[in-house]
């Protein structure tokens, strides 16, 4: 896909489907009418318009096939084809075949579908049955030739997973895997889910093992993708750089503008100042648009590249931007 500018869209939800790890547990479901949503999808697109750039959505929640008005709002986006594409990130339970249809009508870049790991510990995370729904789900994508690809959070509970994941998507047919790190966000419990030094290191190996596995296999379809922070140093492939605040903005499901999902510090709601005002505007974001080093990544060959890896689990763990990744092993 070609450069864009990514909105992260949150929208409410209307059905009571919980998860023991939600980047917006705080918040408190607010459904917005329409009308705001229109208003929303129109900031959006008046900034691309002056960033002279096109742009990509990727719809999400809670779960955004609850929200009543999701294709409404797919309806906006068909109609400005040539200037946003969109995916859908849902947790596949609600994929029924008539969905699949819909979304395919829509022609979606692709569809992201969570899944923690094998079943057991996937229903403990998602929800009683949820593994094999979601299976239903995909079913139903890949029957549409819908580009799908499975999510997988890597925590203390289910990083050793990873390679259930991949053997599901394989069954499946899933086109991608992908996968990245819990970022903590709230209290104490939270915390303890996320990877310390070392079981970030192991959960680093177990998917370079498995992607390389992955290439040896013939008639393979699923690719695992490994270009989040800190996995091109098990790949060599690419450093990855955090785009939250200059190519990424989210909207939570209430208007208010954060620079990414993972990273929650409201900048400002999109009722109140315009989204473009508040990106050029807002000092957070400036900040983060400068790309700065952290001082103990100085030194790093990698550093004009990976600016220190994941921003987002930095600022939970020391509410400061200047330090490198905790899962980092380059001195």
């Amino acid at each position: 896909m070609v450069k864009r500018f990514v909105l992260q869209w949150h929208l409410s939800e209307n059905c009571n489907l919980k998860c023991l790890h939600c980047y917006q547990e705080s918040h408190k479901p607010i459904q917005l009418k329409y009308e705001e949503l229109v208003d929303i999808y129109n900031q959006f697109k008046e900034l691309l318009k002056r960033l002279k750039m096109k742009g990509h959505i990727n719809i999400t929640g809670g779960e955004p096939l609850c929200n009543p008005h999701l294709f409404k709002i797919l309806d906006l986006i068909k109609e400005d084809k040539d200037l946003i594409t969109f995916s859908i990130l849902t947790n596949g339970t609600l994929i029924t075949e008539e969905i699949a249809k819909k979304i395919k009508s829509y022609n979606p870049y692709y569809v992201q579908v969570s899944l923690e790991g094998g079943k057991k510990t996937n229903d403990y995370i998602r929800g009683k049955g949820t593994y094999n729904k979601i299976a239903k789900g995909i079913v139903n994508l890949r029957n549409q030739d819908i580009f799908t690809s499975i999510s997988f959070t890597a925590t203390k509970l289910n990083y050793k997973e990873f390679p259930k994941v991949v053997k599901y998507a394989r069954k499946y047919d899933v086109n991608n895997v992908w996968s990245d790190r819990y970022i903590p966000l709230g209290d104490s419990e939270d915390k303890d889910l996320a990877l310390n030094y070392k079981q970030t290191r192991e959960y680093l190996s177990i998917m370079s093992k498995e992607r390389n596995k992955l290439k040896k296999l013939k008639n393979n379809h699923t690719t695992i993708s490994m270009y989040r922070a800190l996995q091109f140093q098990m790949t060599n492939d690419f450093a990855y750089g955090c785009t939250a605040g200059d190519t990424l903005l989210t909207v939570m499901e209430n208007g208010d503008l954060v620079p990414c999902r993972r990273m929650p510090i409201v900048v400002g709601n999109l009722f109140e100042n315009k989204m473009y005002d508040l990106y050029k505007n807002s000092k957070l974001l400036k900040e983060l648009r400068k790309k700065k080093i952290p001082d103990d990544c100085s030194d790093c060959e990698h550093a004009e590249m990976c600016h220190g890896g994941l921003k987002c689990l930095t600022y939970a763990i020391y509410k400061d931007l200047n330090h490198k990744d905790v899962g980092c092993d380059i001195d």
